[in-house]
């Protein structure tokens, strides 16, 4: 297992768990990891956090939403590098302060939502998602992309916002899962 230079005490951690340099979790108390997870340098965490088997989180990726935001990757999902996760954003719009150092009765939140990135879920470089999106079973997102709502599972979506593309192949990942789960034995 290997960690940063700060050993966290985290709620739960799974085996064979590395943890680049320079990952910081503001709330490692929140903080739940199964078993093979790669989180790489340079990633940041200000959510409740729950990541289960087989989950890499590349280079430079960020996680916001504060301690009462989930922030959720099931099995086999990915996150690439530069990606942002948002749970949790104030009202830019009408009255109301911004900014975390503003007590929240003078701030107006416009959106506190998890976000869930399901089972093979794949979010390509450099994408953003918004407050409360959950990302269907095996969805593919495409670099730079702003995902704005739920995504349907098995498809690859692309674009800003992002845009349902082309069908994958639920069955055959099924059987490279299966193939997989039986070379474990």
């Amino acid at each position: 297992m290997a960690y940063t230079d700060i050993e966290y005490k985290f709620k739960k951690i799974g085996k064979n768990v590395t943890i680049g340099k320079n990952v910081y979790f503001r709330y490692p108390e929140s903080v739940e990891l199964g078993d093979n997870v790669i989180i790489d340098e340079f990633s940041y965490f200000t959510t409740s956090v729950l990541i289960e088997d087989y989950v890499h989180i590349s280079t430079g990726c960020s996680i916001i939403g504060g301690k009462d935001s989930l922030f959720i990757m099931r099995e086999f999902s990915a996150m690439g590098a530069g990606s942002r996760i948002i749970c949790r954003s104030d009202d830019f719009i009408n009255a109301g302060l911004t900014n975390a150092n503003i007590p929240s009765k003078f701030r107006k939140i416009l959106e506190k939502k998890d976000v869930e990135i399901k089972k093979h879920a794949i979010i390509g470089t450099a994408c953003v998602c918004h407050p409360g999106v959950i990302i269907g079973e095996g969805a593919t997102i495409g670099s730079m992309s702003l995902i704005t709502k739920d995504l349907e599972p098995w498809w690859v979506y692309f674009g800003v916002p992002a845009k349902k593309q082309i069908r994958r192949n639920k069955e055959e990942m099924m059987q490279i899962v299966k193939d997989f789960k039986n070379s474990l034995k």
